[in-house]
């Protein structure tokens, strides 16, 4: 059994859902490509607060 199917298994068990190992895969990787979106989105709005902080100093010096 490799480890697509247990992770499936298990995710099945905790869900009560019953997807094969194909659908599950395709659904974990939908998933990690969102989270990868929202941790770049997140990123790029943090660079630019502290742009814009480091602008608003230099103005008052």
């Amino acid at each position: 059994m490799s480890d697509i199917e247990t992770r499936c298994r298990l995710y099945n068990l905790m869900h009560g859902t019953s997807l094969t190992p194909e659908q599950y895969y395709k659904q974990d990787t939908e998933q990690v490509n969102k989270a990868d979106k929202i941790l770049a989105k997140e990123f790029k709005t943090t660079i630019g607060i502290e742009r814009n902080i480091k602008n608003k100093i230099m103005r008052k010096l």
